[in-house]
């Protein structure tokens, strides 16, 4: 086998040219697929990048709910115990029926008579309605005193107001004291209601009278 001559200008010539061709084939590769391949490899991380992230995020949220479970369903039972109170202290509908049924109970408990027992109209307001009830009742003085405490104890809102107590004077030695009041119950209305526009007062019309003091001026000011 020949050996190489190095020093040959065609040997030179020969090896300048494939030096060159691999340079220019090195470059060609660097400056056509490495800057097109590298920005897609580029986007493609950082889209995954994002979208682990998110969700991670997502994840850790999750779990946060997960552990405030507990937490979240006792503070529901709280709010609802607390709503059930609330609409036994101003239920939506009126439940006179059941009203009276409690004020009978607690006069029988506490040993007082009905003398009167008058419900009185319906007063609608804008966000509650007001159901006034005009009671008399008679007996004992402590026992008149415990009644008035069982209606203010019930678990339903009722007021009681224009309290008269006077000296009873039937021939019953236990029964001495005879108390006459207003007891309201009141309701809760699921629509506000409007309130009443006023009223404009009509003008009265003028009278034979107030005619003739009207044609009298009218006279003096043509005399004058």
């Amino acid at each position: 086998m020949a050996s190489l001559d190095l020093k040959s200008p065609v040997t030179q010539k020969i090896l300048l040219s494939g030096t060159l061709s691999l340079v220019a084939l090195i470059l060609f590769f660097f400056t056509h697929y490495i800057p097109i391949g590298f920005p897609n490899q580029r986007e493609k991380i950082d889209a995954l990048k994002v979208d682990y992230e998110k969700k991670s995020t997502e994840l850790a949220r999750a779990r946060a709910t997960v552990a405030d479970l507990p937490r979240f369903e006792a503070e529901y039972e709280t709010l609802h115990q607390r709503w059930s109170l609330a609409a036994e202290l101003l239920p939506t509908d009126r439940q006179v029926a059941a009203l009276l049924r409690k004020i009978t109970l607690a006069a029988e408990q506490t040993g007082v008579h009905f003398v009167t027992f008058r419900p009185g109209g319906p007063k609608n307001q804008q966000y509650y309605t007001e159901m006034p009830l005009q009671i008399t009742v008679n007996g004992g003085y402590h026992q008149i005193g415990s009644f008035l405490a069982e209606l203010a104890n019930l678990r339903r809102i009722i007021t009681v107001s224009n309290v008269k107590l006077k000296t009873s004077n039937g021939s019953d030695p236990l029964i001495t004291t005879e108390v006459d009041f207003v007891a309201s119950a009141y309701s809760l209305n699921t629509a506000p209601v409007a309130p009443t526009a006023p009223t404009t007062p009509t003008p009265a019309a003028p009278t034979d009278t107030d005619k003739e003091k009207k044609e009298g001026a009218n006279n003096a000011r043509k005399a004058s």
